[in-house]
Formats: structure tokens, sequence, C-alpha cells
């Protein structure tokens, strides 16, 4: 029989969601406790967010704020070896580690840094990596040379992938993550009986190789997803195409809005960010809702025909597609998506290079064109057949607890 879990402790930049992750991260939370779990955040900023005293946590907050809203100095200092983060870790560990607590590491770039992994050296046969995106492998997190708009296979710290300027920002600033870079790697070490790198797409698992990582230490957990609307979207009845997720350049909604009005049909923005200014000076002819909650989404997205999905990177896993398809509504994504082979052979969606305004239009017109009844059948099958490319909520919870479970019998 397997030991029980006696508590997680999750370890995460932010309290308060703001992308993917941080969602996922506040999602497990609730699931862990649902259960009657035991459950410690160790978190890089105030820790405060008002379902933490709901749900009963132990919240121990790091009180700092993101790096780059620091001052350089301390950014390019603590973004490489936050020393008070690190012994927030180890003093906990020190005070209140037992043989039946998990540790389960979501994000550190942005505040918590490489050194936290230097106290959980101490737990690390108990020690769980989620990868959200690449940063446990590759310097920019995306193994993306995002000057040149293409996907990197280089080997991350290799002598070509130092001399490569593949930073979004400056190759000042890819020098600086490649020292951070060096500095994970070493703080990991070379023989530390690491648990696991979950990883959220098996696609993910050569970056990963390619960085040094073993395969007996990678395990594939797929992001957990729920409909946006419990019925059918009809597709078939609809004229508006959507675009969700943050305004910046990598998430390719410019490249979105110039293909919808190349083809002539309606496109509806449905996010926020550094772009959305710019975008609504531009595209006048569009509508942008900004940000909203997901019950607000699920309202707007009844009008949908499809969802347009244009990231210049390859997503390591789309969950606004899966929600959507899961809802009735076709998809049309880039074909770098990891998700893209599977759309189009399940018959849910078609994909395209996205950064070409001509394909990415002809693509669109395809879905405006089609007969009622052809999109109708697109929309039965993403309806039924969607949600499995992900996992339920409690699925995913299950599979973890099961990762967790496994850890603690090793360990014993």
């Amino acid at each position: 029989m397997k030991p029980p879990v006696e508590r997680v402790v999750i370890i995460n930049d932010f309290s308060v969601a703001r992308g993917g992750a941080t969602t996922l991260v506040l999602l497990l939370l609730k699931l862990l406790r649902s259960r009657d779990i035991p459950v410690t955040l160790i978190v890089g900023d105030d820790g405060e967010n008002p379902l933490f005293s709901e749900l009963g946590l132990d919240v121990v907050p790091l009180g700092q704020k993101e790096l780059l809203k620091g001052n350089l100095l301390r950014t390019a200092v603590s973004g490489i070896d936050n020393a008070p983060a690190s012994k927030l870790v180890q003093d906990w560990i020190a005070r209140n580690d037992t043989p039946g607590t998990v540790y389960h590491v979501h994000t550190w770039s942005q505040i918590l840094s490489p050194s936290i992994f230097l106290p959980l050296r101490r737990v690390a046969d108990r020690t769980v990596f989620h990868a959200h995106d690449s940063f446990h492998a590759c310097p920019n997190g995306a193994y993306m040379n995002y000057p040149k708009e293409t996907q990197c296979m280089l080997v991350p710290l290799g002598g070509r992938c130092l001399t490569t300027n593949c930073d979004r920002r400056s190759y000042a600033h890819k020098l600086w993550r490649s020292a951070r870079q060096a500095r994970l790697f070493v703080a990991m070490g070379q023989d530390i009986p690491w648990g696991s790198i979950l990883l959220i797409h098996e696609k993910m698992t050569d970056g990963f190789k390619r960085a040094g990582y073993t395969t007996d230490i990678l395990r594939t957990i797929r992001n957990p997803a729920s409909p946006f609307i419990a019925s059918r979207v009809p597709a078939e009845d609809n004229r508006s195409y959507f675009f969700i997720g943050r305004l910046e350049q990598e998430k390719g909604p410019q490249d979105a809005l110039a293909a919808a009005r190349a083809a002539g049909v309606s496109l509806e923005v449905i996010g926020d960010g550094p772009l959305r200014e710019t975008l609504m000076a531009q595209y006048p002819d569009m509508v942008f809702h900004g940000w909203r909650q997901a019950d607000e989404i699920g309202e707007l997205i009844k009008r949908a025909r499809a969802l347009v999905i244009p990231s210049r990177l390859p997503e390591p896993f789309g969950l606004v597609a899966v929600e959507a398809a899961a809802s009735g509504i076709p998809l049309i994504l880039t074909e770098m998506a990891l998700l893209a082979d599977e759309v189009v052979r399940s018959g849910i969606g078609l994909t395209c290079n996205t950064q070409d305004t001509a394909s990415f239009a002809t693509t669109l017109r395809t879905i405006e064109e089609m007969s009622r009844e052809d999109l109708h059948r697109m929309s039965e099958r993403a309806y039924a057949g969607a949600i499995a490319m992900a996992n339920t909520p409690e699925a995913w919870a299950d599979k973890l607890l099961d990762v967790y479970k496994d850890l603690l019998t090793a360990s014993h």
C-alpha cells in the first residue's frame, strides 16, 4: 500500500493569476483542499489572495515584487540568485519537513530564482517540478528564436546557443538569462535524485532531453480543461471569429486581425495587454472586449463560428483551445502548436501558417464558406471529443496525487 500524502508544499512566484500557470496552481490548491490534504503555499509575492483563507492554507510569503518591476541591479542579482527566497525555503524545510511531505515547484523565474533548488536538494526525491513552459531547460523558456520567429533546435548553453541572439528583448538579456540557466543547472546538480519533471505535452520531451534530462525523470500529465459552456455552441449558425489571450506580439493577435480584415470576416478579441491600444486604433472595425472572467467568456463565445490561435511560438498546451473546442467551437490554429496534429486528425479544426496573412485569410474563408452541414459536423466532433485532449480537473488531481504517492513510496 502506498504511503499517504501528509502535506503538499506548493512553490510559486505569484499568489494571483497572471497567466495559465498560476491559474492552474490556484485550481490545484482547491482540488487538494477538497480532498482534505494539508497544503502549504510558499509564494514569491505578498501572498494576498482571499481564496487562501477560505481554503485554510498555510501561506508563507516572500513579500517581493516581480523582478522586472524592480530596479535593474536587483533584477540582475536576484533573478539569478535570490538569497532571501533560498533562505525562506531552507527555513521552512528545517522547521516543518516530514517523510510524508511532497514539494511541488511551479513557476520560479519571475521572483524566486534558481536559488530555491539548493535547499530543495535536501528533499529532492520528494520534489516535483511542473514544466508549464521550458524554463527548466531553455534560457528563454520557449525553445524559440524570437527575432527570427522560428523554433530553436539548439542544445541549451551550447556554443551555438550562447552566440545566438534569440531573446525578444536583447542579446544582453539573452546572456543574463544564460547565466541564470547555468545557475539553475548548478543548483539542480548532476547526481541529485530529483523526483519528477511533469511535462504538459508529450512533444516537450525532446527539448528536455536535449537539455540533459533523462527520460526516467520526465512524466507527461496534460493540463485540466472544462468547456466554457455546457451546451454545444451552434457554430454553423454564427458569423463571429474569436481570439482569446494576452495582447502581446508572441500571441499573434496582430496576425489574426490582419487576416480577418483580409478575409472580410469579423474578429472579436477577448484579452488585454501591451498591444491593445495600438490594435484598437489600427482595427476600429473589429470588436475588443478587454479582459473577461470565464463566465463572461462563455456568454460571448456563444456567437463564435471558430476560435483562432495564432501564437508565434510553439505553445506547450493550448488550454483555451480545448475549452473552446469542448464547447463545440471549431479551431484555426498555428501549425506550430503542439496540439495541431491532434486537431486536424480529429477533424475539429484547421491549421495554417498564421504569420502568413494570405494563408491565414484563406483558412478563415474556408471556415466562412463551409456548408452548414459540414461545419455542424465539425462542431459536433469538437463538442464530443475535444475534452479528450486534456484531463478533467478531477482526473488531473488524481494523476498528480499518484505521482506524489509514487515518490513517497520510492523514498521510504
